[in-house]
């Protein structure tokens, strides 16, 4: 496993679910970790749990000065960024017909605009350092349709395995590494704050059981940041399902 002790990582969307259980999985193995997301209060909470140094920072990652001012903050606290994790997005749920273009736009404005324009502002840094891992949170519905009802969900999460791909191969010989974790279903308030999250609800709730925990994504993230792979499945229940699926 990687040795983590006095990275400097960014989290966005820290302040549950998956982002949550990673800053507090990366602070327990030394680094120091800003935590990033809109909900200042959860994300203190978060921090109370991290048991190395962290950085706070409430910002809306759709927002450029934002998307700044987290580059800046932690350049200010820390002097480097070794690790960021685009982790911040949204679900969407419902039928193609009844979404408006707006609906596509605010999905892929956090799901892949966001990431794009703020992995863009770390590159340099990483650059002259050179070294540095960027690790885009996408999901197992980046590399099949996992269910219906999810077209923009699912197009959304391709582009930022595409975005991976093509990142990972602008950045070789930089000494950046790039991964696309892909998750499969995670027990977090994802499917209950998300657009069609009433329609989903009885899905959920059949296939909670099948659920992985954040907290075990998060530790199979983190045992995988050296691996020489581009898509890494954080859990075996992940790896099999995208196995089985594949050709769909």
């Amino acid at each position: 496993m990687i040795n983590l002790q006095d990275q400097i990582v960014i989290v966005t969307g820290a302040s549950s679910g998956i982002g949550a259980s990673l800053a507090k999985s990366f602070s327990g193995a030394g680094s120091k970790v800003a935590l990033v997301a809109r909900r200042k209060e959860k994300l203190f909470a978060i921090s109370s749990c991290c048991s190395c140094e962290t950085l706070v920072i409430k910002a809306d990652v759709i927002s450029e000065n934002d998307r700044f001012r987290i580059v800046n903050e932690t350049l200010r606290k820390w002097g480097r960024i070794d690790i960021l994790v685009n982790n911040a997005g949204m679900g969407m749920y419902g039928d193609i017909m009844g979404t408006t273009e707006q609906d596509w736009r605010n999905l892929f404005e956090i799901n892949v605009f966001a990431p794009v324009m703020l992995t863009k502002l770390v590159i340099p840094v990483m650059k002259k350092q050179g070294s540095g891992i960027i690790v885009n949170i996408a999901s197992i519905g980046g590399l099949y349709a996992h269910a219906d009802k999810v077209a923009p969900y699912v197009a959304s999460k391709h582009a930022m395995v595409g975005f991976s791909r093509g990142l990972a191969k602008d950045l070789a010989g930089t000494g950046i590494k790039v991964l696309a974790a892909c998750p499969h279903l995670t027990d977090t308030e994802f499917f209950s704050t998300s657009p069609g999250a009433d329609l989903m609800a009885p899905v959920v709730e059949k296939t909670r059981k099948y659920m992985d925990s954040p907290d075990k994504v998060a530790e199979g993230i983190i045992d995988q940041l050296e691996s020489q792979r581009l898509i890494v499945f954080p859990t075996e229940q992940g790896a099999r399902s995208y196995e089985k699926q594949r050709d769909i």
